[in-house]
């Protein structure tokens, strides 16, 4: 399964204060929190682990349809800058996920898969016809395969993964 997410840190900037009191205890677990007081530009380390839980989210919904959001249940269990993207191995429920992020003219962009040689076979789509499951998840109109798509600010983001007849 696959869940994506983009966050304009621009934007990000503009629209949510993350240091308010209590905000980072709500969404991020104590090592997250470590990895945001110790980076050298935190607003990135927030908005970067931000999206790692979203498109984790995203995936997880795929595989157990549950309304309501959790992030702090989310947990970045390791996080690594390999080759210019960010790795990350990531935990909800018991079920690992595998995270790829980069940043690149101030876009954050993360996919999330369960397997992780799936990370080899994305398809990015810059547009798509996309209709809405039974429960409002995404999927191609034309092969009526799962996808992912995310949208903030500049950036709109579809992705899938390749299968046979997509």
């Amino acid at each position: 399964m696959i869940g994506n997410d983009v966050v304009d840190l621009v934007l990000a900037r503009k629209e949510s204060n993350w240091k308010r009191k209590g905000y980072l205890d709500k969404l991020f677990t104590a090592s997250e929190q470590d990895l945001i007081q110790n980076a050298t530009n935190q607003d990135e380390v927030v908005w970067l682990l931000w999206s790692i839980k979203e498109s984790v989210y995203k995936a997880y919904q795929r595989i157990h349809y549950q309304q309501g959001f959790y992030p702090i249940k989310i947990a970045v269990l390791s996080l690594n800058l390999q080759d210019g993207k960010f790795r990350s191995v990531i935990e909800l429920f018991g079920n690992i996920f595998y995270g790829e992020s980069q940043i690149v003219d101030q876009i954050i962009f993360t996919i999330a898969v369960q397997n992780k040689g799936d990370l080899d076979k994305i398809l990015y789509f810059d547009q798509l016809a996309y209709i809405k499951n039974e429960n409002g998840l995404p999927i191609s109109a034309d092969y009526k395969k799962p996808i992912s798509v995310s949208h903030h600010g500049r950036a709109k983001k579809i992705v899938g993964i390749k299968q046979n007849h997509f």
